[in-house]
């Protein structure tokens, strides 16, 4: 209970839900990311932009992750360009404010990606773009592999 004697309203956790579009709220990712110089977030503006990646096709999502109001981080879910067949998904572009890192938002938004990616892909890989990213992934249960376009996978459930 407040001071004033009113009931007060706990504060709403993080949420993660599907974006549609790269709108204003993405605004505080993409300039951080470019302040920081980090290539993949200027790389997802520009495939989304010329509409070369836009995760719609069957079995892929892109989705943010909120506190309150503020889309704090970003994640997405495409068909592995570099493996064959359509079987092996990629996670992709995955970012989080620095102010909200190790606060287990990531952990959240790469689980749920992990979770659509059941049924529609076998594996799911990705490249990890720094140490501490790579240690995130294997916290979370990502092999490390030796191939030239992954750093790391996991196996999700089968494909019925």
């Amino acid at each position: 209970m407040s001071c004033d004697g009113r009931t007060a309203a706990a504060p709403a956790g993080p949420t993660v839900a599907a974006l549609a579009a790269l709108g204003p709220a993405v605004g505080p990712i993409r300039d951080e990311a470019r302040s920081q110089g980090v290539d993949f977030v200027r790389r997802l503006f520009e495939e989304w932009a010329s509409g070369a990646n836009r995760f719609d096709r069957p079995g892929e999502i892109f989705l943010g992750v909120w506190r309150g109001d503020r889309l704090v981080g970003v994640g997405g879910l495409n068909r592995d360009p570099y493996a064959a067949g359509g079987d092996i998904g990629r996670v992709r572009h995955v970012y989080l404010l620095g102010a909200h890192r190790h606060l287990g938002l990531g952990t959240l938004l790469v689980t749920r990606l992990l979770r659509e990616a059941e049924g529609h892909f076998r594996i799911v890989r990705l490249r990890a773009a720094s140490p501490e990213a790579a240690a995130f992934y294997r916290r979370l249960g990502f092999a490390e592999c030796a191939d030239p376009a992954a750093t790391h996978l996991i196996r999700v459930r089968p494909i019925p």
